[in-house]
This record gives C-alpha cells, structure tokens and sequence, in this order.
C-alpha cells in the first residue's frame, strides 16, 4: 500500500508575527498583573515600581522589571551579611556612662538574611504553563 500526501496551504508570515505579538503582549500583561498581585507589601515601593515597557502591543520584545535596588533581595533572599555604618546612618545605640548619655556607632552591623519571597518567577511559570497556550488559542482560534 503506498500512501501520498500533499497540503497545498498558503501561511501569511506577515500575519502569523503579528498574531504571535499580541500573545507576547497578553503573555507579558498577565505577568505584570500577577507578578504585581503576589509581591510582598511593606509600603509599597515595590509593588508600584513594576513596569512593563513598553506598555503597548505590536513590539517583538518587553521588559517587564522592577524600579528598585531591593527587589533581587526580595526574590531570592538575602545570606546573614555585614552591612557598614555608612549605609545605615540612622542606626546607633545609646550608651550611658558616668558623664552622661552619649551615643555610640558600631563600624559594622551584623544584619540576619531574609528569607526568599518570590513573586516574578511564580508569575513567569504560571504564564508559561497555563496563560501562553490561553492566549494562543485566543489569537489563533
């Protein structure tokens, strides 16, 4: 028995990138929102400072990031570690001693490490396993 196939099928590439954009964009908003929903809130500094650039359809890269010098301690954690007094002027300790109150600074705190508390990477791995493969059948239904 021999069997032979052909598919005659014209694929529009130019239509296919643009379908394939707007799942990046739905693939890249929904990360945004979830990654802004599961992070950790003190004040609030981090979670506004995430953006997503640009902030519009049609481009074939974004950068989804967060604003501040923290916000890698806050996903990974951070090791026990010394932190030099310049950095942390506001702390000292009062000492009393016969003259007086005075206040003495330490060169260097010992400050504990923090404990990880991811919120991209859940984002990135819920949007990888579920949303792409929503968002693809949406756009290419």
């Amino acid at each position: 028995m021999k069997l032979n196939f052909n598919i005659k099928t014209y694929i529009d590439k130019d239509l296919t990138i643009e379908q394939l954009k707007i799942v990046l964009f739905k693939s890249m908003l929904k990360m945004h929102e979830l990654a802004t929903m599961n992070c950790p809130v003190d004040r609030g500094r981090l979670q506004n400072s995430i953006i997503l650039t640009p902030a519009t359809p049609g481009y074939d890269s974004y950068l989804l990031a967060d604003g501040v010098e923290y916000g890698e301690d806050v996903e990974y954690g951070t090791a026990p570690h010394m932190v030099a007094i310049k950095e942390l002027k506001d702390w000292s300790r009062r000492v009393i001693g016969d003259e007086g109150a005075a206040y003495g600074v330490a060169a260097k705190i010992a400050k504990e490490g923090t404990d990880a508390q991811p919120f991209f990477r859940p984002a990135m791995d819920q949007v990888k396993n579920i949303w792409v493969e929503r968002f693809t059948a949406q756009v290419f239904g």
